[in-house]
């Protein structure tokens, strides 16, 4: 895997740790197709085999696409709108998730979207206060566990998926940002790229493993399942952010993570923190939760642009989410 360089990334309360290796083998990815506008979008994901409740097919069957507006008013309203365009089903259910300098604010109930209609949505200015960086949207799966892992308990779904991909952890869209005016990106230190620290004793990266997405720490790589892991109610459970930018694809970003769909203080008791990502080393940032009850629980972290001036030609890459099993 390389050495490891420790670079020093600022964050709101002080001074953060991101590890960044050069992956060799090239690390696999999972693709997501991408059709962008100034105003619009559509994101296409493809979709692992999956069991729906209606057969009754949307656009291309295979994938999940979805066309999006959105924009901040004059009054700091943000107001959007979003239509399905391709789907296996009919109709979706879905979760808008909006952050406000970082923190998520609350957006709204679960939208559910039929086939070619648009639906609006908006989050009124009181909501979003006075933003002094950017406004970040993007949506999540609504219910953030997928029925097919729902039905089982952890035993049944290790048994069933084993160290196959599990259903529902594909995010279906990228996250926009927005400005309002006067406001400006988050305020950088220099990075210390040249300075080197000692690497603690982790478990091994495995180059075949090594993708857009959050994983699990384990005890020992042989029992490794970076997709699911099981605690008991109220312990610490470690998990690692894994993002490698393309040539284009680097730059400032804000990474946050989210329990069931509920922003979490996982990075050294905060809810985000401020990275650089350099094009072509993989970004490892180090987190934790407390299992916070019995049962299903869906870690979904992401990161958001903070690029200066129109939005990046390309955008971060959504990250793959991962399952967690509370034991009681």
């Amino acid at each position: 895997m390389g050495d490891v360089n420790r670079a020093a990334c600022p964050d709101p309360k002080g001074s953060g740790q991101a590890r960044f290796r050069r992956p060799w083998p090239p690390a696999r990815r999972w693709s997501v197709a991408v059709l962008a506008a100034w105003r619009a979008a559509v994101c296409i994901v493809a979709l692992p085999a999956v069991s729906w409740a209606s057969v009754a097919p949307c656009g291309q069957p295979g994938v999940i696409g979805l066309a999006s507006t959105a924009e901040l008013t004059s009054a700091g309203e943000l107001v959007a709108t979003l239509t399905l365009t391709d789907a296996p089903v009919a109709a979706v259910s879905l979760l808008p998730l909006v952050f406000a300098d970082g923190l998520l604010v609350e957006a709204g109930v679960p939208l559910r979207l039929v086939c070619g209609e648009a639906v609006g949505w908006s989050v009124p200015p009181e909501r979003l206060g006075r933003v002094a960086h950017a406004v970040h949207w993007t949506v999540l799966a609504w219910p953030p566990i997928a029925p097919a892992v729902a039905a089982l308990d952890a035993d049944a779904a290790l048994a069933r998926f084993g160290d196959r991909a599990l259903p529902g952890l594909y995010p279906w869209r990228h996250v926009e940002t927005l400005r309002p005016p006067g406001a400006t990106p988050w305020p950088r230190q220099a990075r210390a790229g040249s300075a080197q620290a000692e690497e603690p004793e982790r478990p091994r990266l495995l180059p075949e493993l090594v993708d857009d997405a959050v994983e699990w720490w384990a005890e020992g790589v042989g029992e490794r399942r970076p997709r699911l892991a099981r605690a008991a109610v109220g312990a610490t459970q470690r998990f690692l952010l894994q993002y490698l930018p393309g040539e284009r694809g680097g730059g400032p970003l804000v990474a946050t993570c989210l329990l069931d769909g509920e922003q979490i203080d996982a990075f050294d008791g905060r809810p985000y923190v401020l990275v650089e990502a350099v094009p072509d080393l993989l970004l490892a940032l180090e987190g934790e939760i407390v299992v916070p009850g019995p049962g299903w629980h869906r870690l979904h972290c992401l990161v958001l642009p903070d690029d200066a001036g129109e939005r990046p030609a390309t955008w971060p890459r959504p990250l793959l989410a991962a399952y967690l099993w509370g034991d009681p």
